[in-house]
């Protein structure tokens, strides 16, 4: 029984459904490459149904109806913008442990079918006074849930640089700073919704959990669960494809705030890692598993002066007179960057498949200088590594409050000599035996978290190339490293990064954690060097602190009335502050300070959003203006999102350049294929943007020349370029105004749609954003606005399609950067294929495809080319399609010939209800699948060949009537099986 599963067990709740009987999988079978909970035991679903009343509410055929949790049931939210695939829920699980959903838990890379992770769950444990008693409770998974089952309490999507999330910026001008979480409320009360959040990453999931809620007070069946009254603020996302570095790891930031009313003791944070990793294909792929403690691990010195170029505000020089460094060196040259992780690996790669390692990773909490409160000091506070089954009093798995607890606050396999070079780091020795590996960790405590008080806590998931060999060498090779000379540890550092993948995507990583410092009025700013705490009394109070370091020491009166800053950690290495500009406002020196900006990397343009998207291409949608799917056609349409979002690195450049138009046709859902792979996406065409400036910062109109007149000697006219066209073998005259996008290779043009209107702001004008562009010839920014127009700004037409058959698409934006060209990346889910329709036709034309149907075991035997293999939410994985519907509504009804009714479709249901759920959109719910008449030109209805009662239908002749304002039309086809 897999590790997580088996938790589940001990505690009475699951994390996996049983499935329905379905052909060629009985019931209680596993899936290969699933674990799950068997199909037939009646007492475990009454656990469930316990457990997660709200998701029970309809039969496993139905949809869910609560907007306010992921679709277990079919796609939900997931991270696919890097390498590094990975779902994310809003109760306590990252990860998919769910078999009645396709998508893919951890895998890599892309949507490769090797998966990585199974669940990763998060607990937090807290000690409370009760009658004079100390009381320590955990919340742990499903204890977590979204605060309510109202729509709005879901889980929403961002990227950084959108409009109203941009990070350490007052987006609304109301003085305050990302002050209202991307959660569909209120936060703030100014009347405004989500209007100022922070959006990272080129794909951001947010959403809020509770402990508190209805749902969380009723889940437990084993044992009673009593919350701590915790609101979590989470956010997940990953970084572009081409993000440099950037793509092999997502994270993951819990903002955990006590909403309590009253102060919580000794909070702990902790989590079950549950990495599997193996081809979803081979069963039980988990059971031949390592563990690696303390890979990746280690502190290394990161010099920001290498190369003699100074890459660091920290490093000051000049700097104030009279510190404790020497005023011809830089202030803060170099720090130490503190890798925090723990990785399993697979006995033996499955035959050179799963080629990578799946890393654990710890960025970063926060963090009290004095050590009163709160660690000091950035590492697990305890660990422990082992197979699935282990007693808990054997080192295995905590099942209970109880033992969480104990082992959360205890100091298990980590190093506690503060004179040991590796203080803080995992000790555990790897284990003997392979299995399905569980590891749990914890940090903390933080030691009196006040009402309303919060504390962060950021941690990673990780990918890189590596083995099992490899993984538990590094040990040794870190022991030589730590004890080298301080002359050979740079060389033997760089060794390290280089030889071992899993490092130095960490490090890279954490590096993108440490940021930058820069100015930022916004917040509240240090007054000198090395000043990184900030203390205010509260209202009305007083007290004096003391900040006493080897060099220096005074103590400070602290009142209600300002933010006192002090150097408690005694490093000029944080707190940081611009000598020169501070020390020219000796009026208000606090103007010097800068600011810890965390996760400050350039990163390509977003893709833009497309008419195959889930949010868009629904029958219901009133806004839906481009319907993909056409009678031989595909109309691929998008908006202009890319174009105004600024990457979100200094100096916050408008970079954008072009688009790519990328296809997959041949797609046949391979088992625990989410959607197409990396390796099945085509290039169909590249598109450049005409946007230019001239010198003077003027935008140009058009490409339009001024050339010799061949018919008048010393005459000169004005005409569109010829321009050398390769696939036409011959030069073409390319005419172009601004906006336009333009095809090197074949020469179109695309011209953007200008009687769409812009999206509007909800004050009555445009959205829009203003960021800097830098022409050619000049070094200085100019600021420059833009409008936002919705999907239908450009569209592309393909005819190289067939009605039926499904087909994916995605546009990608391309920028142009110092060091070359940077794309976002490819990708598309199932839920977002495009299937051509047939149109409509009047009179009596209704035909079957294929017919006769011939259902042969092996699918490429199957005349119907396009069946794809069958899944938990597709159980046939096949269907017939009757072409020329007429217009209007009609009700399909089949027969067998001796008159029995097998199955009846209206034109408004559902097609693809199983891979998508409702969607709410400002308040209203909308039905977020496609009809049979997705349109009214839709002339195309699908039948999956289950009858009524839920059964396969057996080899016959089959006959249909059409009922419609046409009239009736009768046919017959066979089926043969």
């Amino acid at each position: 029984m897999k590790g997580l599963a088996r938790i589940i067990v001990a505690l009475g709740i699951a994390t996996v459904f049983a499935l329905p009987a379905t052909p060629g999988l009985s019931a209680g079978a596993e899936l290969p490459g699933k674990k799950y909970l068997g199909g037939t035991d009646d007492a475990v679903n009454d656990e469930l149904n316990q457990v997660y009343t709200e998701m029970f509410q309809h039969s496993l055929k139905e949809r869910p109806q609560p907007n306010a949790l992921p679709d277990i049931f079919g796609p939900g939210a997931v991270l696919k913008a890097g390498n590094l695939v990975m779902k994310v829920t809003n109760y306590g699980i990252i990860g998919n442990p769910f078999t009645t959903s396709s998508d893919p838990s951890g895998q890599w890379p892309g949507q490769s079918g090797v998966e990585y992770l199974n669940a990763i769950a998060l607990a937090i444990g807290g000690v409370e006074i009760e009658n004079g008693q100390l009381i320590r409770r955990v919340t742990y998974f499903p204890e977590w849930r979204p605060p309510s089952l109202d729509a709005e309490d879901k889980i929403y999507t961002a990227y950084e640089g959108i409009v109203g999330g941009n990070r350490f910026q007052d987006d609304d001008a109301d003085g305050k700073v990302d002050e209202d979480f991307l959660d569909g409320r209120d936060n703030d009360g100014d009347g405004r919704i989500d209007e100022d959040y922070a959006a990272v990453g080129q794909q951001m999931f947010s959403c809020v959990m509770t402990d508190f809620s209805l749902q969380s007070l009723t889940s437990n069946v084993r044992e009673q669960h009593v919350p701590l009254g915790l609101r979590v603020e989470q956010k997940a996302w990953a970084y572009s494809l081409t993000s440099p570095n950037l793509t092999n790891f997502n994270v993951v930031e819990y903002n955990i705030i006590n909403v309590s009313g009253n102060v919580i003791d000794s909070l702990f944070v902790g989590w079950l890692v549950d990495f599997d990793s193996g081809p979803v294909v081979v069963s039980n792929y988990f059971q031949d598993d390592q563990d690696i403690p303390g890979y990746p691990q280690g502190w290394f010195i990161y010099d920001f002066t290498q190369g003699g170029q100074v890459r660091d505000n920290r490093s000051q020089f000049p700097h104030a007179p009279g510190l404790a460094v020497s005023s011809d060196s830089a202030l803060c040259p170099r720090d130490t960057i503190r890798v925090n992780g723990f990785s399993i690996g697979d006995d033996n790669g499955d035959d050179n498949r799963t080629t990578g390692l799946p890393s654990f990773l710890l960025f970063g909490y926060t963090l009290d200088p004095l050590g009163l409160d709160g660690p000091r000091r950035v590492q697990f506070r305890a660990f422990r590594s082992f197979t699935s089954g282990t007693p808990y009093g054997q080192g295995g798995n905590p099942a209970i409050d109880q033992q969480r607890f104990e082992f959360m606050s205890s100091l298990q396999n980590v190093e506690t000599d503060q004179t040991n070079p590796k203080v803080g780091l995992i000790t555990a020795d790897p284990g003997d035996q392979k299995g399905d590996q569980v590891q749990w960790c914890s940090v903390g405590p933080w030691l009196h978290v006040k009402n309303g008080q919060s504390i962060l806590v950021t941690i990673g998931v990780a990918v890189d190339r590596g083995t099992v060999l490899l993984g538990r060498s590094y040990r040794a090779a870190y022991d030589g490293y730590i004890n080298a000379p301080d002359a050979n540890r740079g060389m033997l550092g760089k060794q390290l990064l280089d030889e071992y993948p899993s490092l130095n995507t960490a490090f890279t990583a954490q590096l993108a954690y440490e940021g930058i410092w820069d100015h930022n009025a916004n917040y509240p700013e240090p007054d000198f060097h090395g000043r990184e705490t900030a203390l205010r009394a509260d209202p009305g109070q007083q007290f004096q602190a003391t900040e006493d370091c080897e060099t220096f020491s005074r103590t400070i009166l602290v009142t209600d009335r300002q933010y006192y800053w002090f150097d408690f950690d005694c490093d000029y290495c944080t707190g940081v502050w611009d000598y020169q500009i501070g020390s020219s406002n000796p009026s208000d020196p606090s103007v010097g300070g800068m600011i810890h900006k965390t996760w400050n990397s350039s990163a390509p343009p977003p893709s833009p959003i497309t008419d195959a998207s889930i949010s868009y291409n629904y029958s219901e949608n009133p806004d839906r203006t481009v319907v993909p799917g056409g009678d031989n056609r595909v109309t691929l349409a998008w908006d202009n999102l890319s174009e105004v979002t600024p990457d979100p690195a200094p100096p916050n450049l408008f970079d954008f350049r072009g688009y790519k138009i990328w296809k997959v046709a041949d797609w046949t859902r391979p088992v625990g294929s989410p959607g197409p792979s990396e390796d099945q996406w085509s290039l169909v065409a590249e598109f450049r943007w005409f946007n230019y400036y001239d010198t003077n910062g003027n935008p140009i109109l058009n490409n339009l020349v001024t050339v010799p007149d061949p018919a008048n000697p010393g005459q000169f006219i004005t005409k569109c370029p010829s321009v050398f066209i390769p696939s036409l073998g011959a030069n073409k005259d390319i005419c172009l105004n601004r906006g336009d996008l333009w095809n090197q290779q074949t020469g179109e043009v695309i011209h953007p749609d200008t009687t769409l209107a812009c999206n509007p702001d909800g004050h009555g004008g445009c959205e829009q954003k203003t960021s800097c562009i830098i022409p050619p010839g000049r070094t200085s920014c100019i600021q420059v606005t833009r409008d936002r127009y919705p999907v239908g700004r450009y569209r592309y037409l393909d005819t190289s399609v067939k009605n039926g058959f499904i087909y994916f698409y995605s546009v990608t934006a391309f920028d142009s950067t110092n060091v070359g060209m940077t794309e976002s990346r490819r990708s598309a889910v199932e839920a977002e294929g495009i299937v051509p329709q047939a149109s409509t036709k009047t009179g009596k034309h209704v035909t079957v495809v294929p017919n006769p149907y011939k259902g042969y075991a092996a699918i490429p035997q199957r005349p119907s080319a396009w069946d794809l293999t069958p899944n938990a939410t597709d159980p046939t994985g096949t269907h017939i399609d009757f072409l020329g519907m007429p217009p209007g509504k009609w009700t399909l009804r089949i027969y067998t010939v001796a008159g029995d009714l097998v199955q009846t479709i209206h034109s408004d249901d559902p097609v693809n209800d199983s891979i998508r759920g409702d969607l709410s959109v400002n308040g209203t719910t909308y039905h977020g699948y496609n009809k049979q008449q997705d349109n009214p030109n839709d002339g195309e209805a699908r039948w999956n060949l289950i009858s009524r009662n839920g059964q396969d239908v057996v080899s016959g002749i089959y006959l249909f009537t059409v009922n419609s304002d046409q009239g009736v039309q009768r046919g017959k086809f066979v089926i043969i099986r």
